[in-house]
């Protein structure tokens, strides 16, 4: 299992239009591909929105990533996330034996 861990700065003035668009249409479309959201946060304050999400990536993230952004259920969110944003960062993690 993977994690990736998804950092982003929200414009001003659209945390709730955002937050809106990713409950509602990109956690689904990320569950329907296989993805688990672990958890989200926020800062409303400056902008900041953090959450990590898993996957088994059988064939690697990237090839998961891939299947994501051209499936059906992320063809029909009905607003690019990136529009919402000013810069977004992005790291994928592998697990630690304990």
């Amino acid at each position: 299992m993977l994690v990736q861990v998804r950092t982003y700065k929200i414009k001003p003035g659209q945390m709730e239009e955002f937050l809106a668009l990713w409950r509602d249409h990109v956690v689904p479309a990320r569950a329907a591909n296989g993805y688990e959201v672990l958890g989200a946060w926020n800062d409303a304050d400056d902008g900041t929105f953090v959450w990590v999400v898993s996957h088994a990536a059988p064939d690697g993230w990237d090839a998961a990533e891939r299947a994501y952004y051209d499936s059906p259920e992320r063809q029909s969110v009905p607003r690019n996330p990136y529009d919402l944003m000013d810069s977004w960062e992005t790291k994928v993690l592998a697990p630690v034996a304990r």
